[in-house]
């Protein structure tokens, strides 16, 4: 589709998530954070924070290393100062320290991480946001009153932790004050586990931060609450890798989140990946921005196609089947 074309059709989901999920008024600073690769999605954004009425700031920064990088301090300083910040980057910033410091400086943040201009008119963006917020909302009460989770698949996954004192959240598209930000495309209830109780194994078998849409699957051991072996393919050595590379809590199993969004596909692309109703997804790395004190410089999700969770022993996802007559 021709730009001129992609550019007509995005203002519509564009508008709703400048007025609606965010709440922009007029006269508010709106600062825009895009780069090279997503400055057509940031550019529509910007678009319809002007026609809100806002005063509006675009950014192009570099391309960052990886998911949960810092943002140059330029532009960190900038999202202290907006009252509202949209990241349309192609690595996500929401797990950071800048972030962190920005929202609790009262910015309010739409998190666009990964969007393409096409997933911003089909797929996931296209849902009942309304009917979306009630069933995120009712799968996050069940999972915040939760104390235990198990998680198997067929695949191998089969990995038991604790999640008593860790908060849920319901990220259905609109901004809560209580998480920060909204996250397009919406759908999912996040929490971190409890440091140092996960146990067992995860099998990735869709897609994983940096490395995409997955070749073979991913197989990882987890000890204590952290990353003890990975294997797989070619993409599991890359992940090891990246993993010694970095920081000392790197393998710190950060999230568990189950998908909640029944018009998301499986494209490969997290951003979307991740929201489908009945998939879960874990992350390895920072868990500081879900409640946690583990600090790193990377946030990696990768996603899990159809697991089954059981919460305090009550199942809530069976094969990949959302099943919300449990918590609706």
């Amino acid at each position: 589709m021709p730009e001129q074309m992609l550019d007509l059709e995005m203002i519509g989901a564009s508008t709703s998530v400048v007025e609606e999920c965010l709440d922009v008024k007029p006269g508010e600073e709106v600062l825009v954070i895009t780069d090279a690769r997503k400055v057509g999605v940031g550019r529509n954004i910007a678009t319809a924070a002007n026609a809100a009425g806002a005063t509006t700031t675009m950014s192009v920064m570099p391309l960052l290393d990886s998911h949960g990088n810092e943002p140059p301090d330029v532009v960190a300083e900038a999202m202290v100062a907006a009252d509202v910040a949209f990241t349309c980057t192609t690595h996500a910033i929401t797990h950071t320290r800048s972030r962190l410091r920005a929202a609790e400086e009262g910015t309010r943040f739409g998190i666009l991480r990964g969007v393409t201009e096409e997933m911003m008119v089909e797929g996931a963006m296209t849902v009942d946001f309304e009917e979306l917020r009630r069933i995120t909302e009712g799968l996050r009460d069940v999972h915040d009153a939760a104390s235990d989770v198990r998680v198997t698949s067929r695949q191998g996954t089969d990995i038991s932790f604790s999640v008593d004192g860790c908060p849920a959240f319901a990220l259905d598209g609109y901004y809560h004050e209580t998480e920060g930000f909204a996250t397009l495309p919406p759908g999912e209830s996040p929490t971190h586990p409890k440091e140092d109780t996960a146990n067992g194994t995860i099998v990735f078998d869709v897609s994983m931060d940096n490395l995409g849409q997955l070749d073979e699957p991913i197989t990882m051991e987890i000890e204590d609450g952290f990353v003890s072996d990975i294997d797989g393919g070619s993409q599991a050595d890359e992940l090891r890798d990246l993993i010694e590379r970095s920081d000392e809590n790197a393998g710190n199993l950060a999230e568990f989140a189950m998908g909640t969004n029944p018009k998301a596909k499986l494209i490969g692309n997290l951003a979307e990946d991740k929201k489908r109703s009945g998939t879960v997804h874990f992350a390895i790395g920072d868990n500081e921005s879900l409640g946690g004190t583990r600090k790193s410089d990377i946030h990696l999700d990768g996603v899990l196609r159809t697991p089954t969770v059981e919460l305090d022993g009550e199942t809530v996802v069976e094969n990949g089947r959302l099943l919300t007559e449990k918590f609706l």
